[in-house]
């Protein structure tokens, strides 16, 4: 009988609530007939999510979608409000494209990577998408971009296209005042790049503000993540299986912050899991494993490596149970770096062929540096030092040029007691 009385009196609430709400929105406005019409025009948007399908996108692994995507972008970028913009929804299937171009104010959202595949057409020379000059405020999320190398395929998964760098091409987060937008806003989050001939992203110079996080770079044909770009952000990552690097960094300012490099350099092994040439770049607890190649390189200026860890790199190519016995945990061949909590070792041990993975912890090639602080163990040979260009004979006497008197840990920099040799040495005090 409680439970009667109580339902009853919840009922009645209910109504009296609802009761009260038709009263209130009969209620004369309390707003302008400016607002009011703001409201009104929000309110008659349709919804921002606009899926492929509607628009004639099969997603069956078959069918040419290109040119019903294309139709999905055109009709999201008519949109009045909000700012030309939508979500481009990709339901869980397979759509086989000749290549789309990403426009502004639009989000691409799928259903996983894995799940939403937007994958090349075989046969077809192109990049799975691509970022043009003109476009900026986009995101990318829960999609595979698939290049098809495997059935003729060619390009790269992601291509930001290259701006020149004129103050006229810089627009706010919120504006579009300039036809060529060097600061990009762009957003990528939970994204797989993979089965490219070329790369997986390839970010061209001069783009700044990209912001990747959660992302899985695999099996592309030459390396996992290229950019000449500046002021960027990749964290979270695992980038696997590339032909010849994993990451290429030739730009500046951009930050790289937690993440995996693995297996990188079975095609072609003369860099490393992470190469480094560009301008005040920050690594941060990025692991460099199992490469045919060496960990780091760094040769570029003022780079800084933090709390990375360089684990079982220098393979022989393809071959996992032996040492190539020419590969280095870390490069230093920049000037000014900073090298601090790093680590070299081996989980593997002494491979089958008898050796360590890596032959040595370091090797220096220019005494330039700012910090040196690399712990090692489980090498071949202790840290190398290889005479540096920065040594030139005809520009150097006694005392003047800096050396490395012992490459440590910790490094010990002294100056030449001798003019340098042909060879680019001297004895070091």
């Amino acid at each position: 009988m409680r439970r009667f009385a109580s339902y009853v009196f919840l009922v009645l609430f209910q109504t009296a609530a609802w009761d009260g709400c038709l009263h209130a929105q009969a209620a004369p406005s309390l707003m302008g007939k400016e607002d009011e019409s703001a409201v009104s025009s929000i309110a008659n948007v349709s919804p921002s999510l606009l899926s492929v399908l509607t628009y004639g996108a099969k997603g069956d692994g078959r069918t040419d979608d290109t040119a019903a995507i294309d139709s999905a972008m055109s009709a999201c970028t008519a949109r009045d409000i909000p700012n030309n913009g939508c979500i481009l929804y990709f339901p869980a299937g397979i759509y086989v494209t000749t290549g789309l171009t990403m426009r502004s104010y639009m989000n691409l959202k799928g259903d996983g990577w894995g799940t939403s595949v937007i994958r090349l057409k075989e046969r077809t020379a192109s990049d799975v998408l691509t970022v043009p000059i003109d476009a900026f405020n986009f995101s990318i999320k829960d999609l595979t971009l698939d290049g098809n190398s495997a059935r003729g395929g060619s390009g790269n998964c992601l291509s930001v296209a290259p701006t020149a760098m004129q103050p006229a091409e810089w627009n706010s987060a919120n504006k579009r005042t300039a036809p060529v937008n060097v600061q990009k806003w762009g957003h990528i989050d939970e994204v797989m790049f993979t089965h490219c001939s070329a790369d997986g992203i390839h970010i061209k110079q001069f783009n700044y503000m990209l912001f990747f996080d959660n992302f899985y770079v695999f099996d592309n044909g030459i390396y996992g993540l290229y950019t000449t770009g500046t002021n960027s952000g990749f964290s979270n990552f695992e980038i696997e299986r590339n032909g010849t690097a994993g990451i290429h960094v030739d730009g500046a300012n951009d930050r790289f912050i937690s993440g995996e490099v693995i297996w990188n350099g079975s095609k072609a092994n003369g860099e490393a899991g992470v190469y480094v040439t560009g301008y005040r770049n920050i690594i941060m607890a990025v692991q460099s494993e199992d490469n045919y190649t060496n960990g780091f390189v760094d040769n570029g200026v003022d780079n800084s490596f933090v709390a990375c860890t360089s684990d079982s790199n220098g393979y022989v190519q393809d071959n996992a149970s032996a040492s190539s016995r020419d590969a280095s945990g870390f490069v230093i061949s920049g000037s000014g770096g900073v090298y601090v909590g790093d680590k070299v070792t081996s989980y593997r041990g002494r491979l089958p062929d008898g050796n360590f993975t890596t032959e040595w912890p370091y090797t220096i090639k220019n005494p330039q540096v700012g910090k040196l602080d690399i712990t090692y163990d489980s090498t071949n040979h202790a840290p190398a030092m290889e005479p540096s260009n920065s040594l030139v004979v005809e520009s150097s006497s006694a005392g003047k040029a800096v050396c490395v008197k012992s490459p440590g840990p910790p490094i010990v920099m002294g100056v030449c007691s001798t003019k340098i040799s042909s060879s680019g040495s001297c004895t070091c005090n």
